[in-house]
């Protein structure tokens, strides 16, 4: 039987939490951050982009069969040896002006710390069903988003060189795929308590939400020192 009850309710959740709504991507979308706000960002949001690899890696060594497969897929394209993720953000951190010198002595905030913390306890310990309900959560949001953060970027800050962009581009086509793999998997084989599953995916938006939190309205230098 299909869980569109399961589904309905991971819906609301992320209509409630959408990143878009956050007042960062607000400021974003209006062309109101400031370059020091873009660099910090930057920054600290590669360890969310670093580490999400790892949270699949984690996953796939838990799994089988057509979800395992799944999963391995979306971490093949992660870490696509001509053009790894971690690389292309960093292209984007370099053209707000981020080398990576400054990623490495720029200490993690406690959000930043949170949502890779949180993504990795739920993907390696918790049931797996509320694992893919929080990769759902996640990347179900992230074609949206790479599609305004790249009009944003064009339109007020400069930034419209295709390898600045690549990040962007990549994950505005290929999550599409993504969420509704993860989407399908969860309408057909999701087991396990529907409130469990619904309430690890909220802590997951709320972690993401909270990284938002920790540089929005923040300088770079606040950071460091």
């Amino acid at each position: 039987m299909a869980n569109t009850e399961l589904l309905a309710r991971l819906d609301a959740a992320i209509a409630e939490k959408n990143l878009l709504k956050h007042p960062f991507y607000q400021d974003w979308q209006s062309g109101k951050l400031s370059r020091e706000s873009l660099q910090l960002y930057a920054a600290q949001y590669y360890r969310h982009v670093e580490a999400f690899p790892k949270h699949l890696r984690v996953l796939a060594a838990r799994t089988e069969g057509p979800l395992r497969d799944t999963v391995v897929e979306n971490l093949a394209e992660e870490e696509n040896p001509e053009a790894p993720h971690p690389k292309l953000w960093r292209d984007f951190a370099a053209a707000v002006g981020v080398h990576v010198d400054d990623i490495s002595c720029c200490p993690a905030l406690p959000g930043t710390q949170a949502v890779v913390s949180t993504f990795r306890e739920i993907c390696g310990d918790r049931p797996v069903a509320e694992a893919v309900a929080t990769l759902y959560a996640y990347e179900a949001q992230v074609p949206e988003i790479a599609a305004t953060k790249i009009h944003g970027l064009k339109k007020f800050y400069g930034v419209d060189k295709p390898e600045a962009l690549a990040y962007f581009a990549v994950h505005e086509e290929a999550d599409k795929h993504h969420r509704a793999a993860w989407r399908a998997w969860l309408e057909e084989h999701a087991e396990g308590s529907e409130d469990e599953i619904v309430a690890t995916a909220q802590e997951a938006l709320d972690a993401l939400w909270g990284a938002l939190d920790a540089v929005h309205g923040r300088k770079i230098m606040a950071a460091v020192n």
